[in-house]
């Protein structure tokens, strides 16, 4: 049923006690709701199992799609629990005349291959990132150990030359206005797109004190900023920014070391990079050996070996999934893009 009845924190208990992800978090919806997603959530319990679901929807004219970012979350039997979240699912979708909902697990959900007796098809790719590097956050001396030479050559170096690296409080308002000017120039460097500063001041307003800046500076230019957050056991590397002065210092690579830090000093046992391309940049060349155009793989190559240079383990997410209630018109939503993040 929706979950009208159960409490933030209950909520969030539920998600931690089987294995959920910080987009399904109360928050999380909390957060995206201020910016034109309505959060629906979703508790069934059975004799074998449980599952939850935290279903956004954004409207568009009459109707509206349906976006289940890293969920649903299903314990116990996945069969018998995917029938009764399946009919609550679908009730909620129709009471908000849903076209479509589309699902991206953050763990099988169990259900095998047969995806069309559960209602199920494939969905389009992945809107959050479909691998991602997770770190164990071991003590300094087993992290540094488990990197790859150069990256902890790279935090040596910066901590040796005298790059600063500062925690900040996720509610000082002169912090977010310095990363917003770093992150805005960072993607006008790069060509990608970036939220208004509000969204970022929202997201950390929401989560408070699970959430953190990190700052790096050298000789007071500022090198780069990351923020994080915390949920359950994990770290997350949500949002970053880096400037082109001083980059030879390594203060990228000792600015997530300390965010990992943070993290496990505050009871996360791993730390998500957030996101890796789908292949291993190597892979995606042609038979000349040559990038093929239009692929990650070449404009990805930096962040892939940043990111896997930390050590930890890839991990491979299940692809997406989509149930339909208007046949056909889905792909409208994907053409007028409601589903950037």
């Amino acid at each position: 049923m929706p979950a009208n009845d159960i409490s933030q924190q209950e909520w969030d208990a539920l998600l931690i006690e089987h294995g959920g992800h910080l987009l399904q978090s109360w928050r999380w919806g909390e957060f995206k709701g201020r910016h034109g997603w309505l959060p629906v959530r979703i508790h069934v319990k059975t004799p074998h199992g449980a599952g939850l679901a935290q279903i956004l929807f954004r409207k568009r004219g009459p109707i509206s799609v349906g976006y289940c970012p890293r969920g649903p979350v299903i314990s116990g039997d996945a069969e018998e629990v995917w029938t009764e979240l399946r009919k609550e699912i679908d009730t909620v979708c129709k009471q908000q005349r849903a076209m479509n909902v589309i699902m991206e697990p953050d763990q099988d959900l169990g259900l095998g291959d047969s995806l069309r007796s559960y209602g199920l098809k494939p969905g389009p790719a992945h809107n959050q990132p479909g691998r991602t590097v997770m770190v164990p956050l071991e003590p300094d001396d087993v992290l540094l150990g488990q990197m790859h030479q150069k990256t902890r050559y790279s935090v040596r170096l910066a901590s040796r030359r005298g790059v600063d690296v500062k925690v900040s409080d996720p509610h000082d308002r002169d912090a977010i206005i310095t990363f917003y000017e770093l992150l805005t120039d960072t993607a006008g460097r790069n060509e990608f797109a970036v939220h208004s500063r509000e969204y970022y001041e929202d997201f950390l307003d929401v989560y408070g004190d699970d959430a953190f800046f990190v700052f790096a500076s050298f000789e007071g230019h500022l090198c780069a900023a990351v923020i994080a957050a915390k949920f359950g056991d994990t770290g997350i590397y949500m949002y970053g920014a880096s400037s082109t002065v001083h980059r030879g210092h390594g203060a990228a690579f000792l600015l997530q070391f300390e965010a990992m830090k943070w993290a496990r000093d505050n009871g996360c046992s791993q730390y998500d990079l957030w996101g890796i391309p789908m292949q291993d940049p190597e892979s995606i060349t042609s038979e000349s050996g040559e990038a093929i155009a239009g692929t990650k793989g070449d404009d990805w190559r930096g962040i892939y070996r940043f990111k896997t240079g930390f050590g930890g383990h890839i991990v491979n997410l299940p692809a997406t999934l989509e149930r339909e209630y208007l046949p056909g018109l889905p792909w409208l939503a994907r053409k007028l893009g409601v589903m950037a993040d």
